[in-house]
């Protein structure tokens, strides 16, 4: 067993001291591969970032109980009251009848048909009305109308109102922007296998001769194999760690103007904080996609190389 180990770190050394005897070649490729897993790192912390203010945004659907026109003011107040200790709801504001009318007047003030028209009718018509905010767990679309349905059976409430149209909008936005980060994930991914794929092609080439000695003299393929799948995996690896820094150093940059829009929606962050869990996903998929890249060019190439 130590032997087996011993073997793989001599592989693993050698394959390094390869990667530094041609640095700017080496350079270059590790640069391509971590550009090409920055771009999906990018996607996915914008997609959770996204996520995240839909969860976090103070500005969440409001909903418009208006009270039987005839209520006292007695039987309103009971019925704030009796919403206001509601589970699901976080804030809520009793709305007075001329406070409303004042509120229209306000929004109809360049509008002079609306104006004749409240003047033709001589009394005031809104009836008084409580907007009430849900809380964050119920702030999803079908705990939102659960909770309509339950507002319109309270006895002397007229009509309640639900504006889901922004929320709908938004959740079909970011399914539309998860789909496609999937689809040029995995386009970049399939990228990044074809450059490792062409890089270990090369290598396999200019070690043609070498090859051929060692397979004269008895080596496997496993034998043969073996160096080139670490150069894939560490290609990998090594892209994957550039491509973090790169991340790092663009979360850095834009800091401070995000760090004032968090402020002016009042959510802690706007911008996803990359977990250890991820980081550890990011190197392992660098990783994995370098081997499978090296082992698939492998089991293209080496099969054309036999010796004479």
């Amino acid at each position: 067993m130590s032997a087996y180990f011993s073997r793989h770190l001599q592989v693993l050394f050698s394959t390094l001291g390869s990667m530094r005897r041609t640095p700017m070649a080496t350079i270059n490729t590790l640069l391509v591969i971590a550009i090409t897993l920055l771009l999906p790192s990018l996607l996915y912390v914008t997609l959770k970032s996204a996520q995240s203010l839909s969860s976090n945004w103070q500005g969440r659907p409001q909903i418009s109980i208006f009270l039987q026109k005839n209520s006292s003011d007695s039987t309103a107040q009971l019925i704030f009251e009796e919403i206001q200790l509601h589970p699901s709801i976080e804030l809520a504001e009793f709305i007075t009848p001329d406070q409303a009318l004042a509120e229209y007047r306000l929004l109809s003030d360049n509008n002079a048909s609306l104006q004749q028209e409240l003047a033709f009718l001589g009394e005031n018509p809104l009836p008084a009305s409580i907007v009430v905010m849900p809380d964050r767990a119920s702030a999803k679309p079908e705990k939102l109308l659960a909770l309509k349905e339950e507002l319109s059976t309270f006895d002397g409430i007229e009509s309640v109102r639900l504006d889901l149209d922004w929320t709908e909008r938004f959740n079909a936005m970011l399914q539309v922007f998860s789909r496609v980060s999937v689809l040029l994930s995995a386009l970049l991914g399939l990228g990044l296998v074809l450059i490792v794929g062409n890089t270990i092609k090369l290598l396999i080439f200019n070690r043609r001769d070498e090859i051929e000695i060692t397979k004269l003299v008895g080596g496997t393929d496993t034998f043969v194999r073996r160096p080139f799948l670490y150069y894939g995996a560490l290609f990998g690896f090594l892209g994957a760690c550039i491509s973090l820094g790169f991340l790092l150093l663009a979360a850095n940059l834009v800091e401070e103007p995000v760090s004032k829009l968090a402020e002016l929606y009042k959510v802690n962050a706007l911008v996803h904080q990359v977990s250890p869990l991820e980081i550890i996903a990011v190197l392992l998929i660098g990783t994995l996609l370098g081997w499978l890249a090296a082992r698939w060019s492998v089991a293209m190439h080496l099969r054309e190389i036999q010796p004479r």
